[in-house]
C-alpha cells in the first residue's frame, strides 16, 4: 500500500516578517508624492526667492553633450536613424521600434531645426507656468519644447 503524502511548505519566519512589513508600508507609506497642487504652490510660494542656477545650467548641458551629442540626436531624421537602429521609447525600458521600411520613409532627411539653438524652452501641461510671469521669456526662445 502507497502512501501519498502532499508536500505542504513551511513558511518561514523571515517570509512571514517581509509581509507584514511591506504590508506596513503600504498601509503607512514613510514617503508620499506630492501632488500637483502642492507643488505649484511650494513653487509660487517662492516668489522672488527663485534665482537662476547658472552652475547647474552648465553642468547639465556638459554631461547632455558628453553623453548624448545633442546637436545629432536631437530629431529623428534619416541620417542618425537608419534602416535597423533600434529606437527606444522615452522611459520605457521594454518598449522599442526598430527602422524598417514602413518607418524610414517619414523621417526627413536632416535635422530641420537651425542649429546651434540659442535659447529653448521646456514647458509642461500642469499648469506650473501659471502666474509665474516667464511668458515673455519663453515667447523669446527660439525653440519649445512641450
Amino acid at each position: 500500500m502507497w502512501v501519498t503524502r502532499c508536500y505542504r511548505p513551511k513558511l518561514s519566519v523571515w517570509a512571514v516578517l517581509c509581509v507584514l512589513v511591506l504590508g506596513w508600508f503600504y498601509v503607512f507609506p514613510v514617503y508620499r508624492l506630492p501632488s500637483d497642487k502642492e507643488i505649484v504652490e511650494e513653487v509660487l510660494g517662492l516668489g522672488e526667492v527663485w534665482k537662476k542656477n547658472q552652475t547647474g545650467i552648465d553642468l547639465y548641458r556638459n554631461l547632455l553633450t558628453e553623453c548624448c551629442n545633442p546637436r545629432w540626436m536631437f530629431a529623428v531624421t534619416k541620417e542618425n536613424s537608419p534602416i535597423g537602429k533600434v529606437l527606444w521609447y522615452d522611459g520605457e525600458l521594454y518598449h522599442s521600434h526598430v527602422v524598417n521600411n514602413e518607418t524610414y520613409p517619414l523621417f526627413v532627411q536632416s535635422s530641420p531645426l537651425k542649429l546651434p539653438l540659442k535659447k529653448c524652452a521646456v514647458v509642461g501641461n500642469g499648469g506650473i507656468l501659471r502666474h509665474s510671469k516667464c511668458g515673455r521669456e519663453i515667447d523669446q526662445s527660439d525653440f519649445i519644447m512641450r
